[in-house]
C-alpha cells in the first residue's frame, strides 16, 4: 500500500519542470536540463521549442490522472491534494488555465508558457542548444 502512494507523487513531482518549476523561485535547474535533454527527439543535443511541445504532449498522461481531459485536483495522489492552493499550484493554474474553469486542459498545457525552455533559451532563437544546456547543467552544480 506504501508504494501505492509513493510512486504518484513522484509521478505528480514529475511533470512540474514541464509546466515551470524552472520559473517558480529556486527552481530546480538539474531536473529542467533533464526534460529538455528528454525533449531532444531527434538527438541532435539541442532541443527546438516544437520538441519541448511534442515532450508536454507525452507528459499530458502523467498529469491527466483519471482520464477526463484534464489536470485537476482531482488528478493529485491523495498526499499532494492539499497542495493544490498553495503557492506553486495556484501560479501555475493562473499561467495555464486560460479560461478560468479552475483546472488545466491538455490544450491549455501543450500550448501554454514555457518558461523553463524560455530561461534555458538566452539567446531566443527558439532553440536551446548545446551550449544553452551545458549552461543549464552549470547552475545545477552551482546550486
Amino acid at each position: 500500500m506504501r508504494i501505492r502512494t509513493v510512486l504518484p507523487l513522484a509521478a505528480f513531482a514529475a511533470f512540474l519542470p514541464a509546466m515551470g518549476a524552472l520559473a517558480a523561485p529556486g527552481g530546480d535547474f538539474e531536473r529542467a536540463a533533464q526534460e529538455l535533454r528528454d525533449a531532444d527527439r531527434n538527438g541532435d543535443g539541442a532541443v527546438s521549442r516544437a520538441e519541448f511541445q511534442h515532450y508536454r504532449v507525452g507528459r499530458w498522461a502523467k498529469m491527466d490522472r483519471n482520464g477526463d481531459g484534464f489536470f485537476s485536483r482531482d488528478d493529485l495522489p491523495a498526499l499532494a491534494r492539499s497542495r493544490w492552493d498553495g503557492d506553486r499550484m495556484t501560479q501555475l493554474r493562473r499561467d495555464f488555465d486560460k479560461n478560468r474553469d479552475g483546472r488545466i486542459s491538455r490544450a491549455e498545457f501543450v500550448g501554454g508558457p514555457m518558461p523553463m525552455f524560455d530561461a534555458a533559451d538566452s539567446n531566443r532563437d527558439n532553440q536551446v542548444s548545446k551550449a544553452e544546456l551545458q549552461a543549464l547543467g552549470q547552475k545545477a552544480k552551482a546550486r
